[in-house]
């Protein structure tokens, strides 16, 4: 295995990094077109409306290296445990650690290839140009500098493709996880920008798993990017886990077109990192399409986390539904913001937007910003955003049926987070509970019912 280290991010040694990759020609325009939007852009302020919340002066971003490392698949027939994902890929740093896709899909057209392979020219023809389409479409919406240092760097990352008609039950497995075999030499400053695209075909009926973890201390700087492409009549489940170092930061965009008649669930439940920048957008492209977006998260100690989600509906008779839950303890900060969208032609719209948050402690901060941008009559859009304390009196409650305050708290926490948790697979449904237990105070200062 070789890893090639780019020691800054100044434009000069973006444009060597491109120069010096040997891949196909669409995929090193996109990375050049984005270079150049790149060049033009200040790093996000506080003087942008949707950074204004979260402080990035401290970041001197040009100073993070990167590396690109080239890894090989996992041995032929080293499958997963008998029952569990059809196909999965796993990465260590940058670098492909391994790879497993169940002979029989592959067999039927379906495709799971890191970018490494892509630029071996391992993806077929049609595919290619849908993936092209897809990214196209995510760099179209980057509209800040630093998800345009992701598109120009993209160090590594997964392809998902399944064929017409295809259902399967198991979730597919992608995973990112930072070892000390993972790191990059030459550059004290490491940031990493994987990719993850999943293209549905008509009428593919699936559900993938994307976990980052870190198994090592020391700060890294994760910019990730996440594109989900709907044909008509599909359906995809998204979970997406975030559990990396309270050393690190982590920012994330997504974008989601999901077609006529196509159904999207998108579950994020994000925990990690000293600050973490979330965006999800989807795009509501086809008639009859259904979206929804849930999302949990807990920041404690100091930490920041920031999301921003956008429903945009371009196309009439579409649905969505955006539901965001939140708890904050000790000093830590929380920022939602929400925005639906609906252009002149999407009649017969119907969207709603919700943000709930606890506020555990004296401390602890907790902002919800929920917007309606509506462009044409004929809709049903609103959205709903609550903020408060846990309910004395649901607390006394389960206190006089034998519980301890904690075993209380814990309750009705779990509860709270149910809702969008619930759906999770098992094995990332139980970390969710096992992280949210230990971050529940010992104490709850707040006497205050929930708002």
């Amino acid at each position: 295995m070789s890893t090639a280290v780019y020691t800054s991010s100044s434009p000069e040694t973006l444009g060597a990094y491109i120069e010096g990759l040997t891949e196909p020609a669409w995929l090193t325009g996109i990375r050049r077109d984005a270079l150049e939007r790149f060049s033009r852009l200040p790093w996000p302020s506080a003087r942008d409306e949707e950074f204004r919340r979260t402080d990035l002066s401290s970041f001197d971003f040009e100073s993070w290296g990167f590396s690109r490392g080239e890894g090989s698949p996992a041995p032929e027939g080293a499958a997963p445990a008998a029952g569990s994902a059809p196909g999965e890929i796993a990465f260590e740093g940058a670098s492909l650690a391994g790879r497993y896709l169940d002979p029989e899909l592959a067999g039927k057209g379906c495709l799971l290839l890191s970018f490494d392979e892509i630029a071996a020219g391992a993806l077929p023809e049609k595919v290619a140009r849908s993936v092209a389409a897809a990214l196209r479409k995510g760099l179209d919406r980057a509209d800040n500098r630093l998800a345009l240092w992701h598109y120009v760097t993209m160090t590594h990352g997964a392809v998902l493709y399944v064929p017409p008609f295809l259902e399967l039950q198991e979730p597919f497995r992608v995973t990112f996880n930072e070892t000390a075999s993972g790191g990059a030499q030459g550059a004290s400053e490491i940031m990493r920008a994987p990719q993850v695209v999943v293209i549905a075909d008509e009428g593919a009926r699936f559900s993938l798993l994307h976990q980052s973890d870190t198994d090592v201390s020391g700060e890294i700087l994760f910019n990730e990017g996440i594109i989900l492409d709907l044909a008509r009549g599909s359906k995809v489940d998204y979970f997406l886990f975030q559990d990396v170092n309270i050393d690190s930061s982590f920012f994330s965009n997504s974008y989601a077109s999901v077609g006529s008649d196509a159904t999207l669930r998108v579950y994020s439940a994000v925990f990690g990192g000293l600050l973490s920048k979330y965006r999800m957008e989807g795009e509501m492209a086809g008639p009859g399409g259904d979206a929804f977006f849930g999302g949990i998260y807990f920041p404690h100690q100091d930490q920041h986390v920031d999301l921003r989600t956008v429903q945009d509906h371009r196309a009439p008779k579409a649905h969505s539904l955006a539901l965001y839950k939140g708890a904050v303890a000790d000093e830590a900060r929380s920022v939602f913001q929400g925005l639906i969208k609906v252009d002149h032609d999407a009649l017969d719209t119907d969207a709603y937007l919700t943000n709930n948050n606890l506020v555990l402690g004296d401390e602890a901060e907790a902002d919800s910003i929920p917007m309606l941008e509506i462009n044409t009559d004929q809709v049903r859009c609103s959205h709903g955003s609550t903020t408060g304390k846990l309910d004395a009196r649901q607390l006394f409650y389960l206190e006089t049926r034998g519980y301890t305050p904690k075993e209380s708290r814990r309750i009705l926490i779990e509860g709270f987070f149910a809702e969008v948790s619930a759906s999770f697979p098992r094995e990332a449904r139980e970390r969710i509970e096992a992280i949210v237990d230990s971050r529940i105070p010992v104490e709850d200062e707040s006497n205050g019912a929930m708002a």
